[in-house]
């Protein structure tokens, strides 16, 4: 329950299943006097259609995709933690499936690296360290500083993971 502005789409991969309009009357509250008396509705049981009017469609923001071919993965950071470490939409199937051996080189702001680290300590303090978190997603830090701030990468930044022949 929300406003239409594109955030819907960004949930989930899947279709939705059904969307309702809800009513609006004016209201310098609306979670207090309209979203929580739906969300009580449909706690106690109602059907989402008799909460709200159905509407076919909603607007959908697009997510930011990886791109990958055998020669390249280009990806972006898509958060940053309170760290500064740099969680980026580059997942470990994807590069266990083109490494296959072949050397590589990670790329992103003036920097390359061709090693990526199975733990966070495998690096000296203030040196940048790239793993595969417990997501499986590629992650980039600077052990005890911060990555976001150190390296000039924000929300967005791009990544690239290029392949040797």
């Amino acid at each position: 329950m929300g406003v239409d502005n594109g955030l819907f789409g960004l949930i989930s991969d899947q279709p939705h299943q059904q969307a309702v309009r809800l009513e609006a009357p004016e209201s310098t509250f609306p979670e207090k006097d309209i979203l929580a008396p739906a969300a009580a509705r449909l706690a106690k049981g109602d059907a989402i259609t008799n909460v709200g009017k159905p509407v076919d469609s909603f607007r959908k923001m697009l997510n930011r995709q990886v791109k990958a071919t055998r020669k390249i993965i280009a990806g972006h950071v898509i958060r940053v933690d309170n760290y500064g470490n740099l969680i980026t939409n580059i997942n470990k199937t994807d590069f266990d499936i083109l490494t296959k051996g072949r050397n590589y080189t990670i790329q992103f702001g003036g920097e390359k690296f061709r090693r990526i680290h199975t733990s966070y300590y495998q690096t000296e303090q203030g040196d940048c360290f790239l793993i595969f978190n417990s997501l499986g997603l590629l992650e980039i830090g600077i052990f005890k500083g911060n990555a976001s701030e150190l390296l000039g990468l924000q929300y967005d930044s791009p990544v690239t993971i290029t392949f040797d022949e």
